[in-house]
């Protein structure tokens, strides 16, 4: 059964939804040059219920609010998702909320049920939506993931492990979870942290109250992602590895997350602060099977607005975890969280059917991510902090009949751009700004590449061979049916021939202001301009002769609302057009 209706009881919520209907581009994770604006881009949002689930006046609104939020379409399924196979294929969803309560979000729906629908909505063998599950202890758990932020920046990290990557952040602490007493502290003025040995040797109080009170070394700022690793279950997460030594645990009950010390009485774990709970390498800690499990308590008590969690063994060839913090910093830094998750998966997918060296993943469907798949949680941009290991670039040059597509990966730095190990580097991966059909590949010197509807994916150095040297470059160039069109170009001023660099601005998201830097090879006429998702102009930066160089604009947003922007650098005969995101 597929329906499109609100309820009544939404029309509230449609006046207090700030947010636009997301459109399916990652926000800066790639250059587009000649990107047109004149219609949206392809987005279609599928909310996905049980009958019996959407019958609850409770959960009945958190469908309907989704609804709201993203103008999105309504699938009710009875008996199983397959019953709503037939619609979702003919809608070509670029997002699925699958609306649950605790009994419909098992272990066995997601591993039988959620993968599977995502990978056959179309004939190819890879992933066809970004997906979440939008669950919770109770209805308005769920309801909060919907209707309260539509982001944050993923600031401030805290480690209960030594493998959360500090460098990558703007600040945070890491712990290690087998050694006592040391930890990592990383300031947002240097790249480098700096470790110290006279931590607890319990870690468990002072994890819970870093967790509830913000990090007192770093200004008691909030925690915006912890991770954990180690021995893990449904219901609990070992602090010590691989004995459980001398430290406690967290664990969960009822509906709330609490932390159970070597010594001492239990400690509730309550936090507000929008987050994300990593369970990088823990066993089964996203496991639901009733709601005293680790992630409807977190969600319930601790403030996770996206969790992230294996419901099967972790073991020593992984894949999907690594894959995530991957493509959310490692080797790339401005997808949401969601669309790190599915690209991690793609690049799984991809290691399976091409028998990558060293890779050989059993978990192609053994994690679940719980939270909306439309919320925008992406990297902080502030501070000082390690760079992906390479830069992509996207350029769309319109036809009449066709569109021609350049996917270009170029070195930050010498290194391996493939599957390294199950925690370290993946491969070069874009999710597509528009819906690519009628692909054909002209050229590429990439070994292998895979171009879908909603991605692309070069395959471009496996284990055993010596790593590509910074400034090295690989690309695959394709055509497919136009897809994005609006904006006319402008006209040429006979200004200037060379090539004009536009950069993210910072930060992204935007919240009162941002800086947008750019660079001119010479002399020549610039116009920077921003535009909202219809096309519309909504403010002129730049519009004058500049000389060759380094130069920035601030863009203060003002009145504006919430929302997807694009900002165009026009310089002499070249454009080049990037997407921002405003939260207020």
């Amino acid at each position: 059964m597929r329906t499109a209706c609100v309820c009544s009881q939404i029309l509230m919520l449609c006046l207090l939804c700030v947010w636009p209907a997301y459109l399916q581009a990652s926000p800066g994770s790639c250059e587009t040059e000649g990107l047109e604006l004149g219609r949206e881009l392809p987005r279609a949002y599928a909310v996905v219920i049980k009958q019996s689930t959407y019958d609850d006046p409770d959960w009945r609104l958190v469908a309907d609010a989704l609804l709201a939020r993203y103008d999105s379409e309504l699938f009710i399924w009875t008996s199983s998702l397959y019953d709503v196979l037939a619609d979702l294929t003919a809608y070509q969803p670029t997002h699925i909320g699958f609306v649950c309560d605790v009994p419909t979000a098992s272990p066995s729906f997601v591993q039988s049920s959620v993968w599977p629908i995502v990978r056959i909505l179309d004939p190819d063998t890879y992933g066809d939506a970004i997906w979440g599950i939008i669950t919770g202890f109770d209805a308005q758990d769920a309801l909060n993931l919907v209707t309260g932020p539509t982001g944050f920046e993923v600031k401030t990290v805290l480690g209960g492990t030594g493998s959360c990557d500090l460098d990558y952040y703007t600040q945070g602490i890491r712990t290690y979870e087998a050694t006592y007493c040391q930890y990592s502290i990383k300031y947002p003025d240097s790249p480098d942290p700096v470790t110290f040995y006279d931590g607890p040797t319990d870690r468990t109080e002072w994890l819970v109250t870093m967790i509830n009170e913000g990090i007192d070394v770093l200004g008691y700022d909030p925690v915006d992602i912890f991770y954990t690793s180690g021995h893990g279950n449904y219901n609990q997460w070992q602090l010590h590895y691989p004995t459980s030594g001398l430290e406690g645990y967290f664990r969960s009950s009822n509906g709330q997350a609490y932390g159970d010390p070597y010594s001492g009485a239990n400690i509730n774990i309550n936090s507000t602060n929008p987050k994300i709970f990593f369970g990088l390498g823990n066993c089964y800690i996203g496991k639901i099977i009733h709601g005293g499990c680790m992630a409807p308590c977190w969600i319930h008590t601790a403030g996770a607005y996206q969790y992230t969690g294996y419901v099967i063994a972790e073991g020593a060839t992984c894949h999907q975890h690594g894959g995530t913090k991957a493509y959310f910093y490692r080797v790339a830094r401005n997808y949401t969280w969601a669309e790190a998750y599915f690209l991690a998966n793609q690049a799984l997918r991809f290691d399976q059917v091409n028998s990558t060296p060293g890779a050989s993943p059993p978990d192609l469907n053994g994690s679940a991510l719980y939270g909306d798949p439309g919320m925008q949680v992406v990297m902080s941009q502030e501070g000082i902090f390690r760079e992906p290991l390479f830069s992509t670039a996207l350029t769309v040059t319109h036809g009449g009949a066709q569109d021609t597509v350049t996917f270009r990966m170029t070195m930050n730095r010498e290194g391996s751009p493939g599957y390294t190990s199950k925690w370290g580097e993946r491969h070069p991966a874009v999710i597509l700004p528009f819906r690519a059909e009628g692909v054909t590949i002209l050229n590429t010197n990439a070994m292998a590449v895979v171009v879908t509807e909603n991605f692309a994916l070069m395959y471009v150095w496996h284990q055993g061979q010596a790593p590509l040297a910074e400034g090295e470059t690989r690309e695959v160039v394709f055509i497919c049916e136009p897809n994005v069109s609006g904006i006319d170009d402008e006209p040429d001023t006979g200004l200037g021939i060379g090539h004009a660099v536009l950069q993210q601005n910072r930060p992204n998201p935007i919240g009162s202001a941002a800086q947008i830097a750019y660079t001119l090879p010479q002399r020549c006429r610039v116009s920077l301009q921003v535009y909202d998702v219809t096309g519309k102009l909504v403010e002129s930066l730049v519009d004058e002769v500049q000389d060759g160089g380094d130069h920035s604009a601030v863009w203060e947003t003002g009145d504006i609302g919430s929302g997807l922007y694009f900002y165009r650098l026009s310089a002499g005969a070249g454009s080049e057009t990037r997407r921002c995101v405003v939260l207020k």
